[in-house]
C-alpha cells in the first residue's frame, strides 16, 4: 500500500481520518480546523482533498476554514455531490479511487467512502461493537444501511468517526451475559490499547459480523436475547434492530 491512514483527534473523542503518502493528504470529516492544520505542519504535507460522510457539526465544523486556506481543495460527499450506490471517483494524488456508499439512517444523506481495495470510512453509521443513533426516525433504512455495509469484503477495515468502542463493548457485556468469554479476549486488547493512550480503531468487518450485536440480528440465539430484555417475543431481523437500538439508547 503507496499510503497511509492516520487518526487525527479532535474534540473529545471525534477522529478526522487523514489518507496520505509523504507529499499529499485527505482528510475524512474534519470537523475542527486547527487540528488538520498542526497534522499538516508536523507532517509536512499538502491538504488535496476532503471527504464527508454527513453534515452534523461536529464533521464539517472545520471545511470551511480549510476551503479558504487551501481554496483548490477538491471536496467530495454530503453536501456537495449526490451519488447513487458505488458510483466512483478518482483521487489521483494519492493513486486512488474511491466508492460512494448511500446510508441514510442516521441522517438522511449519510455516505459512506470505500477506498482502495479495503478501507471504509463510515462516519457515525457503524461502530466497533455498534451502531449510530438513527436520528432520523427511518430506522428501514439505518437497518438497510448496515445491511450494505454486511455485504463488503470481510477484509475491510472499517474507520468510524468516534471513539466508541469501550461504551459499546460495555453495553454488548451487560446485554449478552451469557457469553461474556466470548467477548473477553477482544474486550481485554481494546482495554490495553486505550490505556496506553493508543486507539481502538480500525476495527476489521470479519471481527463486527462476529461480534457486534447490531450485524447479528438475524441470528436466533441475539433475537432471544433480546426478547429477554424486552420482555416480549422477537423473531425477526428488523425487529431485534429496532428493540436492540432503543435499549442501546436507554444504556
Amino acid at each position: 500500500m503507496s499510503y497511509k491512514i492516520s487518526p487525527i483527534r479532535a474534540f473529545k473523542d471525534n477522529y478526522i481520518w487523514a489518507i496520505h503518502d509523504d507529499v499529499n493528504v485527505i482528510v475524512v470529516d474534519p470537523g475542527e480546523c486547527i487540528p488538520v492544520l498542526q497534522f499538516l505542519q508536523e507532517q509536512r504535507l499538502s491538504l488535496v482533498g476532503i471527504l464527508i460522510t454527513h453534515e452534523h457539526a461536529d464533521h464539517i465544523g472545520g471545511v470551511n476554514e480549510l476551503i479558504a486556506k487551501f481554496p483548490n481543495v477538491q471536496v467530495f460527499g454530503c453536501g456537495y455531490q449526490q451519488y447513487n450506490d458505488f458510483d466512483s471517483f478518482k483521487l489521483p494524488e494519492l493513486n486512488l479511487t474511491c466508492q460512494v456508499i448511500n446510508a441514510p439512517g442516521h441522517t438522511d444523506n449519510h455516505v459512506l467512502f470505500f477506498v482502495g481495495d479495503a478501507h471504509l470510512f463510515c462516519g457515525d453509521v457503524l461502530f466497533s461493537f455498534g451502531c449510530g443513533r438513527v436520528f432520523t426516525g427511518d430506522f428501514i433504512a439505518a437497518f438497510e444501511s448496515l445491511q450494505k455495509i454486511k455485504q463488503l469484503p470481510t477484509n475491510t477495515l472499517i474507520y468510524p468517526a468516534h471513539e466508541y468502542t469501550q461504551a459499546n463493548l460495555n453495553f454488548t457485556l451487560q446485554t449478552d451475559k451469557g457469553n461474556i468469554s466470548y467477548y473477553q479476549v477482544i474486550n481485554d486488547e481494546v482495554q490495553t490499547r486505550l490505556l496506553t493512550d493508543d486507539i481502538s480503531l480500525p476495527t476489521i468487518l470479519a471481527n463486527e459480523l462476529k461480534y457486534n450485536l447490531f450485524l447479528r440480528t438475524d441470528d436466533v440465539n441475539v433475537q432471544d436475547i433480546i426478547s429477554s430484555k424486552c420482555g416480549f417475543q422477537i423473531s425477526d431481523r428488523f425487529d431485534c434492530f429496532v428493540a436492540l437500538r432503543e435499549l442501546r439508547n436507554n444504556y
